[in-house]
């Protein structure tokens, strides 16, 4: 497995772009990290932008991590949305590298028809969350493939083998979850805001949500009365919440319906102190949360 570094440590400025002979590749946060190692194999030297406990949308890039940028020669992303510092950086510091946002390995064509076939389903540029779906996820393989093949056709070989294996863990995971929600209770989940709506429209679930999008905004009264009368309409079993997250307003709701809070992992930020193996395998974190909606759902 690859070691990641953290662009705001020292280790990460401590070798030169390709003076260990790997390609020199900087992520910007954790779940793109997760999903570029696995391809990345033994091939490349991998440093994150976002130290522990940093979130996306809201960073504030450091000095560091412009010299972390200057020194490599491709850059992932998600998007312009979940990081609108990203491109500017790069820019600005290494004209020279190599964009790769995830939000272009998706065909237009692909989301456009699970549009037509769910009617709540997300616009990209306002919820970036594709990455907890594993049906979505499978084209972000590929994609990284060729990115880091163009970046480094010595090893192209290699990187299209690590891929190969990646997508063959993921069509499992992806059949885990078809399996495991094929009887349940309900089909219908709350969540503190908006995350898994991607999953909910791969999968054949219903989505609610008590704030919406935004994870910080205060639901009016009306509005909690309406996502309560929602819920028990809906015979919802559990609410989940972001692992880490302000669970004040979620704890307030699960309450209030009798129901149990499940945490969920999304991988957005980096956790703090030391992490095991399986803290950095997209899978194993994928196969929790599976364990967790099941629990939600009810399934038998």
């Amino acid at each position: 497995m690859v070691l990641i570094k953290n662009a705001s440590t020292p280790s990460a400025q401590s070798h030169s772009a390709g003076s260990n002979g790997k390609l020199q590749v900087i992520t910007s946060f954790r779940p793109i990290t997760l999903l570029v190692l696995p391809v990345a194999g033994d091939y490349a030297s991998v440093t994150q932008i976002l130290p522990p406990g940093a979130e996306p949308h809201e960073y504030e890039p450091t000095p560091n991590d412009a010299m972390a940028l200057a020194k490599g020669k491709i850059l992932f992303y998600d998007g312009p949305f979940m990081e609108p510092w990203a491109e500017k950086l790069a820019d600005s510091t290494n004209p020279d590298i190599i964009h790769a946002p995830f939000i272009d390995a998706i065909p237009a064509s692909v989301l456009a028809q699970m549009k037509s076939e769910h009617a709540d389903f997300p616009n990209p540029d306002q919820d970036p969350h594709l990455w907890l779906s594993p049906q979505l996820a499978e084209y972000y393989v590929p994609y990284i493939a060729q990115q880091l093949a163009a970046a480094d056709p010595a090893n192209a070989t290699s990187y299209q083998k690590n891929a190969d294996a990646f997508e063959a863990r993921l069509r499992k995971l992806d059949a885990e979850y078809t399996t495991g929600f094929s009887n349940c209770t309900t089909r219908t989940f709350l969540t503190s805001h908006s995350f898994l709506n991607y999953q909910a429209a791969a999968y054949n679930l219903t989505a609610l949500s008590i704030t919406g999008l935004s994870p910080d905004a205060e639901p009016s009264v009306q509005q909690m009365a309406a996502i309560l009368d929602e819920s028990k309409a809906a015979n919802v079993q559990g609410v989940i919440a972001e692992t880490g997250e302000v669970q004040a307003l979620s704890q307030s709701i699960a309450s209030e319906l009798g129901l149990p809070l499940y945490p969920y992992t999304t991988m957005e930020i980096l956790p703090t102190g030391p992490l095991n193996a399986g803290d950095n395998d997209y899978i194993t974190i994928m196969e929790n949360n599976l364990q967790q909606m099941r629990q939600v759902l009810k399934c038998l």
